[in-house]
């Protein structure tokens, strides 16, 4: 029986805009299943990012329940809540936000430093089995300039994945890729929920990626319209 990652419950965001308020996320009620894919797609503005932001804990006055694991993110402080994000989640977003003055495999290790791990034998290992399944091993020394776009939505990747986080959430992953590696790059995340168990949510335009989904959501003002 399958289990689920994530509970929303009754979820709901707005924001002043001028002297308006704008609902972004409105009474949202889901289950994120455990060890999945999840693809939600809708129009811009429809409300996908800001769903990936108030699950991460990024965002704050998030009304509603976010369970994480049987841990409800939107109890927690500012601090907490970036400890827990440190913690269980990891994060792909469209500008990938690589170091360009770092190589490869230093870019992948940031987040063990920011928690300050030590990268033991058993990490190392860990990375090289990462590095190979993604076919990154023979450029895990070159500058991120120097990578294709391919190449560096790969090291994005394993940098979301080093610390063996709960979910990994992917906003517009395949944005600045063609088609061919757009394709590459969905069945890399299906290879590697097969390998580790992961469980990834995917906010996405592209029909092709959001088809990947085991579970599927749309969304339109804010609110899931078909699952």
């Amino acid at each position: 029986m399958s289990q689920s990652i994530i509970e929303l419950r009754n979820v709901f965001y707005q924001i002043m805009e001028g002297d308006k308020e704008r609902v972004l996320l409105n009474r949202i009620n889901y289950s994120f299943e455990e060890g999945a894919i999840t693809t939600i797609s809708g129009p811009s503005g429809s409300g996908k990012t800001t769903l990936l932001y108030a699950l991460s804990g990024l965002i704050d006055n998030v009304e509603g329940d976010i369970v994480v694991s049987g841990e409800n993110v939107n109890a927690l402080s500012r601090k907490d809540k970036d400890k827990y994000r440190l913690n269980n989640i990891g994060m792909v977003f469209q500008n990938l936000n690589l170091f360009s003055f770092m190589n490869v495999k230093e870019n992948i290790l940031v987040p063990l430093y920011l928690q300050n791990k030590k990268v033991t034998k058993e990490l190392e290992k860990q990375l090289d089995d990462y590095l190979m399944l993604l076919n990154l091993g023979h450029i895990q020394d070159k500058a991120i300039p120097t990578l294709s776009g391919g190449e560096q939505q790969r090291v994005a990747i394993l940098r979301a994945l080093i610390c063996n986080p709960k979910v990994v959430l992917c906003d517009e992953p395949t944005a600045s890729l063609d088609h061919a590696n757009a394709e590459v790059f969905m069945q890399t995340l299906t290879e590697i929920k097969k390998a580790t168990g992961t469980s990834f949510i995917i906010a996405t335009h592209d029909d092709y990626v959001y088809r990947y989904g085991e579970h599927r959501l749309r969304m339109i003002d804010g609110s899931v319209v078909e699952s």
